[in-house]
């Protein structure tokens, strides 16, 4: 069960509130790979799939706006939106940049801040843990997405890894019930990075939880 102070739960939608950035609505399952990732004031952050921002900002509010976080997408549109996202949360320790991580090299503005001392990998997901909101989910979904989707969500995984610096941790994470897409996954990273460590998991499921579902895993590089 998901239990945190900073989420709230209103009657209506408090319109003026988001409107000057005094709160962000979003799922409370969003705080489990926050807080698996802990982040500090100070460190170094990166936001591996960060669109539209609501973990980003989060992180930020946990960091007191103070360090940096370097924010990825490698939709415009959406990096668009987290942008506006931050502007209006106030947040000032952000730096948003386009990339695909599926495309090969990591470009110099992200190299340049490397190595992170914390990592969020929100990796694009079949969805199957937000249903209960997202209907379009029930008749999007195939039996080949889960073959091809761990193959992109390994890769992004890969290449931020390399950007860990040692004693540094690696957050995986997906809104997915899916083992293909979770625990099969971190098990392929782990076989493919023995040096790497899994020190906690966790799952939001809404059956049992009445929120979104929700898997995170911490990985940590002992260097």
């Amino acid at each position: 069960m998901v239990h945190n102070s900073d989420f709230v739960e209103f009657d209506t939608l408090p319109a003026n509130a988001l409107n000057r950035g005094h709160c962000y609505i979003q799922d409370p399952s969003t705080v489990i790979a926050c807080q698996l990732l802990d982040p500090k004031p100070t460190e170094k952050i990166l936001d591996a799939c960060a669109a539209p921002g609501g973990k980003t900002g989060y992180i930020a509010l946990l960091m007191k706006n103070k360090g940096t976080i370097v924010a990825c997408d490698r939709d415009g549109e959406r990096l668009s939106i987290l942008k506006d996202n931050m502007d209006r949360l106030g947040v000032e320790i952000v730096q948003s940049l386009r990339h695909d991580w599926t495309g090969g090299r990591t470009p110099e503005e992200i190299a340049s801040v490397a190595p992170f001392d914390r990592i969020l990998v929100d990796a694009p997901c079949s969805n199957t843990g937000v249903m209960r909101r997202r209907v379009d989910v029930r008749w999007r979904v195939r039996p080949g997405d889960l073959t091809r989707m761990p193959d992109g969500q390994f890769e992004i995984t890969r290449s931020a890894i390399s950007l860990l610096k040692p004693g540094g941790v690696l957050v995986y994470n997906t809104c997915s019930l899916e083992k293909e897409e979770n625990e099969r996954l971190v098990a392929r990273v782990l076989d493919q990075f023995p040096q790497m460590r899994l020190t906690h998991q966790e799952f939001c499921l809404p059956f049992r939880d009445h929120f979104d579902g929700a898997f995170a895993a911490r990985l940590v590089n002992p260097g």
